[in-house]
């Protein structure tokens, strides 16, 4: 069974032609002339613009599920196109930007269980669709650093939490003739909405992985906290430690990645090697000063640089424990 939904007019008929486009450029089957169709980002999801006679849209196709999952999500109706749409439409009626929502399509088997999904926006010309640069600190704009601090406070004090906000997830227009920034959120389908305003806490843990750069963080603790009316210094410091621990807790795994693609590790042979690593750092914290806890802390830092400094992006680990960088 197939499920099109949609508040649009005709919008049932737009879903299955949309999906017919996309799955016909899957297949590579011929299409219309006047359609084209174009993959715009490959990972878990996939995303297609499809340009066509009846406008241009983005279709993103959710990935497979494993069969919990799958049972799951069809069971309680809880799906990622359906959750992906049903906040587009919460944030349109706070009149917070995103990609105007047309629908989503559900196909279930006999069992009810989810099986395939689609969630469909129109497509929307972005002036950068990332703010990946700016959070690395490979480029820096205050004006536009500024104003997204203070877009994140109107978002939290309309009780919106994005939990997955990320560099990626907030594009952004500029008008360049007026210097207006207009972001817009994307990547829905894990938020919710508090009837208040979010707490200081809250506020915290929402931003932490925001930006890698102490600078830029600086700058967008400074607008946010003026916006919210909090006080700035401290705030600063809380937002700064927010990030340190949040990139500290995703350390390993990062590194582990990285070790994979850069040296082919194992994902075994790694976790021995982290193991031996965290063995060591315990032991050289407790020795009084020697020359085996130099050794020790000469190791440790042999490790650091091969497989943890590369991920370790705002040199948390480093400040923590005296490497250096």
């Amino acid at each position: 069974m197939t499920k099109y939904q949609s508040v649009q007019p005709q919008g049932e008929a737009l879903l299955k032609t949309l999906r017919q486009y996309v799955e016909a450029f899957t297949e590579g089957k011929p299409i219309s002339p006047e359609v084209a169709c174009q993959v715009i980002y490959q990972g878990r999801n996939t995303l297609y613009r499809v340009e066509c006679p009846e406008g241009d849209f983005v279709v993103k196709h959710f990935g497979s599920l494993r069969l919990l999952r799958s049972a799951y999500y069809g069971w309680t109706n809880t799906g990622k196109a359906r959750r992906s749409y049903l906040n587009a439409l919460q944030l349109e009626s706070l009149s917070l930007p995103t990609p105007e929502p047309i629908g989503y399509i559900e196909q279930h088997d006999a069992l009810g269980m989810l099986i395939d999904s689609y969630y469909i926006c129109r497509y929307t010309a972005m002036t950068e669709s990332t703010l990946q640069p700016y959070a690395a600190g490979e480029k820096y704009s205050e004006p536009l650093i500024k104003a997204l601090g203070e877009y994140l406070a109107n978002l939290h004090e309309c009780g919106v939490v994005h939990e997955d906000l990320s560099p990626g997830n907030i594009p952004y227009i500029l008008d360049e003739s007026t210097g207006t920034y207009t972001f817009y959120l994307v990547d829905l389908n894990r938020m919710h909405f508090s009837p208040y305003a979010l707490s200081r806490q809250v506020s915290l843990r929402n931003l932490e992985r925001l930006f890698h750069s102490h600078k830029a963080c600086d700058l967008l603790a400074k607008s946010y906290a003026e916006a919210r009316g909090w006080e700035v210094a401290s705030f600063t410091k809380e937002l700064q430690a927010a990030c340190d621990q949040f990139w500290l807790k995703r350390l390993p795994k990062l590194a582990r990645r990285y070790s994979m693609r850069a040296y082919g590790t194992s994902t075994k042979h790694y976790l021995r090697l982290y193991d031996r690593y965290l063995w060591r750092r315990r032991l050289r914290r407790i020795l009084p000063s020697s020359s085996l806890k130099q050794r020790l802390f000469a190791e440790e830092i042999a490790f650091y640089r091969q497989h943890l400094q590369p991920e370790d992006v705002r040199c948390a680990l480093a400040n923590r424990e005296g490497y250096p960088k």
